[in-house]
């Protein structure tokens, strides 16, 4: 299971104290339209498990991580003396602490999302096959899914697994994907689960077919997106190679200024 945004160890010993903060302050109440905000976020990356308490213990954990910067920068004015300047820039970096929180919770929403969509096209190219040789497509989910029981789940098929249990559990399949649909709350993902809900009642090559063109569509999508992650990658070394360029010409340019010195 993943680790929820409150069990680090180095939090622990201040995250009782940030938590008294949250609740005599009422912040949670005074901010609704920003604890909203974080709630739908920390539901995007926890699914159903996501509640306020959990929220409550994130805005914690943002309290605590401005504080621990704080005390930091406290103790390195303490070490070089320079009180003042050295707390002004404790004091600005632990106001950007929460937002640094946030921004790691986006991105680990945004990387949840792409795992979704690059695995997408294969989940949908074995239901396909299944569909075809004349499973049902719940027996078919069922299979998919218990196929990688014995692997850890990804984000897709950790939700794909809620809903074999939904199914084995005999819960109404149109009400299943509707719910997987919400928990993955993905585009890609409503498509999936509307093309399925509107074709699947008729069977046969109609429904085949439209798997067949959703699943094209998936494969596109998900080439544009290794394509956009590949020229991220490149971005990303640009930095690398300069610094490392640049490591290059002092190296071979420190012996010849010696001897011209």
């Amino acid at each position: 299971m993943e680790e929820t945004p409150s069990n680090s160890s180095i939090y622990k010993w201040l995250m009782p104290l940030a938590m008294k903060v949250v609740t005599k302050s009422g912040l949670m109440e005074r901010m609704p339209a920003f604890v909203t905000k974080l709630h739908l976020m920390m539901v995007s990356c926890y699914g159903r498990r996501a509640t306020m308490e959990m929220t409550k213990q994130f805005i914690a954990r943002m309290i605590t991580s401005g504080i621990l910067v704080f005390m930091l920068t406290l103790l390195l004015a303490a070490v070089t003396g320079e009180w003042l300047s050295v707390s002004l820039c404790g004091l600005l970096l632990a106001v950007l602490a929460p937002w640094i929180e946030v921004r790691g919770l986006s991105k680990r929403i945004r990387l949840q999302k792409r795992s979704m969509l690059i695995e997408l096209p294969e989940f949908l190219n074995k239901l396909t096959l299944l569909v075809n040789a004349g499973e049902t497509v719940q027996a078919a989910i069922i299979r998919c899914v218990d196929s990688r029981r014995e692997e850890e789940l990804s984000p897709l098929f950790r939700e794909l697994s809620i809903m074999s249990n939904e199914l084995k559990n005999n819960r109404s399949f149109a009400r299943a994907m509707e719910e997987l649909s919400k928990r993955c709350a993905l585009p890609e993902i409503s498509l999936f689960t509307t093309t399925v809900l509107l074709n699947y009642r008729r069977g046969g090559d109609d429904f085949v077919v439209a798997l067949r063109e959703l699943t094209r569509n998936l494969w596109e999508k998900r080439k544009a997106l290794a394509r956009t992650m590949g020229e991220e990658a490149s971005s990303k070394l640009v930095f690398p190679m300069v610094i490392t360029f640049g490591i290059v010409m002092v190296i071979v340019a420190t012996p010849a200024i010696l001897i011209m010195g």
